[in-house]
């Protein structure tokens, strides 16, 4: 058997790539650990495409949505990035990339109650570390 696959991308690659992107773009980086089981992580999706708080990510930001799993997944990157999921998900880290820092981490567990968040808080959180 004869297979051309290629080796997955890793997630420390992507989001090298990323914090390249949003050099680039001139916007911080959003990196949002999350998964597909979690409540919370669903009702946050909900918030980030409302009109008022997809407009501030337009303006503001590049997004990197980074899976979990059962924390059992990508965790090379929640480890570099100081371990934010460590309090629940969903968790966010917001970076500038040039020079490389970490601006705001949900190291604390913020977000992880997010199904219990209005967007006026997701929006004011956001709006504190935008870029414009």
């Amino acid at each position: 058997m004869n297979s051309c696959a290629q080796k997955p991308t890793s997630i420390i690659s992507l989001y090298e790539d990323s914090l390249r992107y949003a050099e680039k773009e001139n916007k911080n980086l959003i990196v949002l650990f999350g998964a597909d089981w979690c409540p919370d992580c669903k009702a946050l999706d909900r918030m980030l495409v409302s009109p008022e708080i997809k407009s501030l990510i337009q303006k503001n930001y590049i997004i990197l949505k980074v899976d979990v799993g059962r924390f059992d997944k990508n965790l090379d990157l929640d480890e570099k990035l100081g371990h934010p999921i460590g309090k629940g998900i969903p968790a966010l880290v917001i970076l500038a990339p040039n020079p490389l820092k970490i601006v705001a981490s949900t190291e604390g567990g913020e977000f992880s109650n997010a199904s219990r968040m209005s967007q006026d808080q997701v929006f004011a959180y956001l709006k504190k570390f935008g870029t414009n």
